[in-house]
C-alpha cells in the first residue's frame, strides 16, 4: 500500500494532467508576502556573467588591472552581449567579481577597477534588468572561513563592502549586493559540506558584510542584500545552519548543480530525467521554502546549469523542469554561463548558441 501511495503522490507531483492542479497548493504552498519574498520574485530568472570580472590568477599576489576581465578566455563585456541576454528574456544578471588582486596593502580597491565594475553594472541596469554584484573568488586569497582566519577575513570583507557600498550608494534597488560566493575552506576534505565551525564563521562574515553595507550611506540602508550558506550549498546541514538576520530586506542565496561535474554522483544530460531525479529536485526546492521562504526570506538560486552540449533535448527537459519547479516556489533561477563548457551565448557573436539550456 505504501508503494502505491508513493507512486500516486509522485504522479500527482510531476504529472501534467489536470489532477495536478488540484494538489498544486499543497505541493507549492503560498509564501508569506513579505518585502523580501516579493522582491525575489521581481528579480526573475537570470544569467551569470561567468569567468569575466571574477577572473584572477589564483595563488598569485601580483596586482591586476582591468585586463583581468579577459584572463579566463572571454572578451570584454559589451553592450551587445547584455542586450542579447535581455532579448533572450532574462530579467537579471549576476556579475561575479573578484577583488583580491585589485586591493592595495590597506585593502583599498583600485578606482579603475571600480569604474569597470560600474560600467558593466550600468550596462545591465540600462537594459532594464536587475544586477547582482558579489565577492567571488577571494576564497583563493584571503576569504577562509575558519576561526584561524576569521579576523582577517572579517576586516577585508568589511573594507570591501564599505567601499563598494559607498561607490554605489545612489543606485536604486535594482542593484543587489551578494555578501560572498561559496565561502568555504578550500583544499580540505570537508570543503563542500563544511563543519559547525565553518558554518559559524560564515554566519559571522555575513553579518559583518551586511553591517558594512548598511552603514555605507545613501540607499544602502534599505538595499536588498543576499547572504549565503556555507559554500552556497543546498544540503540540509548548511541550509539549517544559516543565521537569518532581523532585516526585512535580506535575501538568501544558494547554488544547486544537479547532474554536472560539480556533483559527480549524478549524471549530466546523456539520459532523461527520471522520476527520482524530479523528486530530488523538488525536495531541495521545498527545503528552501521551509527553511527560508516560509519565514519571510526570499530565495535566489544564484547558480545552476549542465555542461552537456550534445544531448540538447535532455538539456532542455532538465532546464525547463528545474526552473519551473523553482519558480513555483517563487525562487528565481540564474543559470551559470562561463563562456566555455557551461556556455549559452557565443560571446564572439553575442548570439544565443544553446537555447536548450536558456529558460528565462
Amino acid at each position: 500500500m505504501k508503494t502505491i501511495v508513493a507512486l500516486l503522490t509522485a504522479a500527482v507531483c510531476f504529472g501534467t494532467c489536470c489532477i495536478g492542479n488540484i494538489f498544486e497548493p499543497l505541493l507549492f504552498p503560498k509564501a508569506p508576502q513579505t518585502e523580501s519574498v516579493e522582491f525575489a520574485e521581481k528579480i526573475g530568472n537570470g544569467w551569470n556573467l561567468g569567468n569575466t570580472l571574477e577572473a584572477c590568477e589564483k595563488g598569485s599576489e601580483e596586482k591586476m588591472g582591468t585586463e583581468s576581465e579577459t584572463y579566463w578566455g572571454n572578451p570584454y563585456t559589451s553592450k551587445e552581449l547584455i542586450e542579447a541576454v535581455r532579448a533572450a528574456g532574462y530579467s537579471s544578471v549576476r556579475i561575479p567579481v573578484t577583488w583580491a588582486q585589485h586591493l592595495d596593502e590597506s585593502y583599498r580597491i583600485d578606482r579603475t577597477w571600480l569604474r569597470r565594475v560600474k560600467e558593466v553594472v550600468d550596462l545591465v541596469l540600462d537594459s532594464g534588468m536587475y544586477a547582482i554584484i558579489n565577492v567571488q573568488h577571494d576564497d583563493a586569497f584571503w576569504l577562509v572561513t575558519d576561526k584561524e582566519h576569521e579576523a582577517k577575513a572579517t576586516e577585508i570583507l568589511s573594507e570591501i563592502w564599505s567601499q563598494v557600498g559607498a561607490y554605489f550608494k545612489d543606485y536604486d534597488e535594482r542593484l543587489i549586493f551578494e555578501t560572498m560566493n561559496e565561502p568555504r575552506v578550500t583544499g580540505v576534505e570537508t570543503e563542500w559540506i563544511g563543519t559547525p565551525e565553518h558554518y559559524e564563521v560564515v554566519n559571522n562574515l555575513n553579518a559583518a558584510a551586511l553591517d558594512a553595507i548598511r552603514k555605507s550611506g545613501g540607499n544602502n540602508e534599505n538595499r536588498f542584500v543576499m547572504i549565503t550558506t556555507y559554500a552556497a550549498r543546498h544540503e540540509k546541514e548548511p541550509v539549517n545552519a544559516l543565521n537569518l538576520p532581523e532585516d526585512g530586506r535580506v535575501l538568501v542565496s544558494v547554488h544547486f548543480y544537479y547532474g554536472t561535474a560539480h556533483n559527480s554522483e549524478f549524471y549530466d544530460c546523456e539520459s532523461r530525467l527520471r522520476l527520482s531525479d524530479k523528486f530530488t529536485i523538488y525536495r531541495y526546492f521545498r527545503s528552501f521554502y521551509k527553511a527560508f521562504i516560509k519565514k519571510g526570506y526570499g530565495v535566489v538560486l544564484g547558480e545552476y546549469g549542465w555542461t552537456d552540449r550534445t544531448s540538447l533535448d535532455n538539456l532542455r527537459e532538465k532546464t525547463e523542469y528545474f526552473v519551473s519547479t523553482g519558480n513555483k516556489f517563487g525562487i528565481p533561477c540564474l543559470v551559470w554561463d562561463n563562456g566555455s563548457h557551461f556556455r549559452l551565448f557565443d560571446r564572439s557573436t553575442n548570439e544565443l548558441e544553446f537555447p536548450q539550456g536558456s529558460i528565462a
